[in-house]
């Protein structure tokens, strides 16, 4: 393995095609569809945005979405195993971060639990989108944390000039994991179609020493662990779409149908050789199966007094069985609807801007002997207005969003909430260069179902979790100041004070449940802040070098009852990338600190130095483009484990490893 790290950083130094420009994840000017409705090339003030598409998203896309964004400012991954991954944003994850698909939620069950995973493949995705900080106005209340938008263009909003597609092969030696993606889109006349497919398997993860992490003093032979792997995590997973949409002059109308199937492992529960009674644990593993139905448009002066109009509807049939001991156990399902609209309107005394509507409503139900959340059935409504204006120097920009969210749970009285957000923020353009952006934002959010009603136990989670059907709506008050500079450097600064009145969050209570020897989680109820910064500084140095010094942090803490749990610690690091002819290689080293303030009965974690390393190389022919690429992963073969995971006492990050791929386009 020695020789393979010397190896992968020989390689580095090998020259590469692709311009300093093109390998930046954060350029305003493309079309960020997540920071606002008015304009088409811009981001809005808000300039905590990132953006990968192109072959930086081919260079960091993944099994996971979580996995996918974990490099990205302010953004980490709260993994489950390694057919889980979630992004953690500033350290707000699940029901407060929304992860969509192309503006509408996934309308699965992912944010029900810590093992439930997100049903959209990163490796099908045309473009990602990352928001951080509140973006309520547009998405509804539980976007408090920030947004994920996933696009993969399966409803064409143009005709193709001419057939185009792509087919990809990828291989990952830390779990012998193979990954084959197709693409292909065409169109003739008004008519423009998408076809798109993924197949995905792998084995068990390879990890460095034991699975389990002994307490200090502690002999590793005192548990049930493995070495050198984690058992029960080999996953397969395969994808269709299909999407047809008619293009006129002023606009198009489109559909999609998409099909997932996913069947993955959870890490085995951990048990002591010290109790003769104990038996081995009852390996648990998720089914899941998706059907997906979307309908999108986009019309010019569709109505008087409105330049544009956009409508994106959904609906989804989602259930996952968990399967225990080779045993069909409980069965989650989610059958969903989603809409939303937005008009966007003339000006008005000096303001453009954008009403609209979104409405959701689904029924959850989980069924079976552990059905800890009963039968429910959700609706959610909300409308919203935002605007801005420009004078001279300044830009500044409103917004407004009323919710209301009725829980309906079977053989139980409805629970009901209302919300109320609204957000302020102005750009002070000082030069060509320098730029100032100032937001302040009072977002609220309703608790989410298992939030309330949760009660019974979760082997896949290996938690027994109470919900409180008493609890409040989270009111947010966010803060954030960001500068920027473009000269010959190029500097990103972000600062947020986020102050969350009425803040839930799933407790280790510290106390197990003697029937099902499980530890019990409590959703609780406590006001808390989160603060924190991003940083980046990116250094072309001559024409084909790139130096970035980048460093993010959030400290999280409750009034009364000490840190909030599952925050990422600080971390920083550089980044180099060397480009010229038709190579591209870089390294990213990071750094992570101890997180010593994991939160109450939680393990706190060591400091790890992670290396990272990639070499691209392209091939043009007559029929299309080659792209061969290489990523070294984890090159000093640290022993990572990762605060904002339910599993980092028993299912560390993966060992070093390289990930071997080919990509043809046309």
């Amino acid at each position: 393995m020695k020789k393979l790290f010397v190896a992968a950083l020989a390689l580095t130094s090998l020259p590469g095609v692709l311009s300093a420009q093109d390998q930046h994840s954060t350029e305003l000017n493309e079309v960020i569809v997540s920071a606002s409705p008015l304009e088409e090339d811009s981001a809005g003030i808000n300039q905590a945005v990132s953006v990968l598409s192109g072959e930086e998203l081919l260079k960091k896309a993944a099994a996971t979405i979580g996995e996918s964004l974990k490099d990205e400012p302010g953004v980490t991954n709260s993994g489950f195993g390694p057919g889980v991954g979630k992004p953690v944003i500033r350290g707000q994850t699940d029901g407060r971060v929304k992860v969509m698909q192309d503006s509408l939620g996934t309308l699965d069950a992912s944010t029900s639990s810590g093992d439930h995973g997100i049903a959209i493949e990163a490796l099908v995705a045309e473009r990602i989108e990352v928001l951080r900080g509140p973006a309520t106005l547009r998405y509804g209340n539980g976007a408090i944390g920030g947004v994920v938008n996933v696009i993969d263009n399966r409803i064409p909003d143009e005709v193709p000039e001419k057939l185009r597609g792509a087919v990809e092969y990828r291989h990952n030696t830390a779990n012998d994991q193979n990954s084959n993606v197709f693409l292909l889109e065409g169109g003739q006349g008004n008519w423009a179609w998408h076809l798109d497919g993924m197949y995905r398997d792998s084995n068990d993860l390879e990890i460095e020493g034991f699975a389990q992490k002994p307490e200090a003093g502690e002999d590793p032979s005192d548990h049930e662990t493995t070495h050198g792997f984690i058992a029960n995590t080999d996953t397969q997973a395969h994808s269709i779409t299909s999407g047809l949409s008619w293009v006129g002059d002023d606009g198009f109308v489109g559909l999609a149908v998409s099909r997932l199937e996913n069947v993955y492992g959870i890490p085995p529960a951990v048990h002591h050789h010290e109790d003769e009674e104990d038996e081995e644990p009852e390996l648990v593993r998720i089914d899941m199966e998706q059907t997906r139905v979307d309908l999108k448009g986009e019309w010019a002066n569709v109505l008087p007094g409105f330049e544009l109009g956009r409508f994106r509807i959904g609906y989804n049939d989602y259930e996952h069985v968990e399967i225990e001991g080779g045993t069909k156990g409980t069965k989650f399902t989610n059958e969903a609807f989603e809409g939303r609209i937005e008009l966007v309107h003339e000006e008005i005394a000096g303001w453009t801007g954008a009403i609209g509507t979104q409405l959701e409503d689904r029924q959850f139900a989980a069924i079976g002997e552990e059905a800890f959340i009963p039968k429910s059935d959700i609706r959610q409504g909300g409308i919203f207005w935002t605007g801005e204006t420009h004078m001279d120097d300044w830009s500044y920009e409103l917004g407004l969003r009323l919710d209301r969210q009725t829980i309906d749970p079977q053989g139980d009285s409805d629970i009901s909430h209302n919300t109320q957000s609204l957000s302020a923020a102005a750009l002070w353009q000082v030069s060509d260069e320098h730029s100032l952006s100032f937001s302040l934002t009072r977002a609220q959010r309703a608790p989410a179902v298992e939030e309330l009603l949760s009660n019974g136990p979760h082997h896949a989670s290996e938690s027994f979790d109470l919900g409180d059907s008493d609890l409040d709506e989270e009111t947010s008050h966010n803060l954030e100041l960001g500068y920027r500079y473009e000269g010959p450097v190029e500097l990103n600064l972000n600062l947020f004070y986020n102050a969350i009145d009425d803040f839930i969050f799933k407790k280790n209570t510290g106390a197990v449940d003697l029937d099902e020897e499980l530890p019990i989680f409590q959703f609780q109820q406590e006001d808390a802040t989160f603060r924190g910064i991003e940083a980046s500084l990116g250094i072309p140095v001559g024409e084909r070098w790139q130096v970035e010094l980048f460093s993010d942090y959030v400290r999280a803490k409750l009034d009364n009852s000490g840190d909030v749990p599952r925050i990422p610690p600080l971390r920083y690091g550089v980044a180099l990338d060397y480009t010229a002819y038709s190579w591209n290689s870089g390294l990213r080293m990071t750094q992570a600190n101890e997180q010593s303030h994991a939160g109450e009965y939680e393990n706190d974690t060591d400091r790890y130095t992670r290396l990272d390393a990639h070499i691209h190389y392209h091939i043009d022919t007559a029929r299309g483009e080659w792209l061969l690429f290489v990523k070294g992963n984890n090159l000093l073969d640290e022993e990572i484990r990762n605060s904002t995971s339910y599993l980092r006492n028993t299912a560390p990050e993966s060992a070093m490893s390289l990930e071997l791929g080919a990509r043809f386009s046309f």
